[in-house]
């Protein structure tokens, strides 16, 4: 009798650890860089194209434009989302090139959330990966670059 309570337990223990472990898996944020694109050196990029609608474009080529847009989205703290909310205004698309070839694409949801490419990815499955920013992300910084 007293060693199935003792299971018992054991199999309670092991259970709540579990969920404790998903709960913080699923709560814990990274950094955008950390998650997405650490295998990128950022030395590498030889440009980036912003997008806004259909008749705002700009192709930066210039390495300290290039920093500033990579350090701010780098910076940004994510969670991983299966779907991204409807509710947004603005939608910015960032191509990232390296060595003259598309690397990485990104859609920027106002300051919610952000979806990242990678073209270079493998397996294939791990091409789309989509976050909820949790952090502040001042959108200006990208804004500015298509005045």
């Amino acid at each position: 009798m007293m060693q199935k309570r003792n299971y018992y337990i054991l199999a309670c223990m092991i259970i709540l650890l579990a969920i404790a472990l998903w709960f913080f898996t699923m709560n814990s944020t990274k950094s955008l860089q950390e998650d997405a694109w650490n295998d990128v050196d950022l030395d590498t990029i030889t440009s980036i194209e912003i997008e806004k609608g259909h008749n705002q474009k700009v192709t930066l080529t210039d390495k300290d434009d290039i920093h500033k847009i990579m350090s701010s989205l780098s910076a940004l703290e994510v969670k991983a989302d299966s779907s991204i909310s409807k509710d947004f205004n603005e939608v910015y698309r960032l191509l990232v090139d390296v060595n003259g070839g598309a690397r990485l694409g990104m859609f920027l949801y106002d300051d919610k959330y952000i979806d990242v490419y990678d073209y270079e990815a493998s397996p294939k499955k791990n091409t789309s990966m989509k976050y909820k920013i949790s952090n502040s992300f001042d959108k200006k910084i990208i804004h500015d670059y298509l005045k």
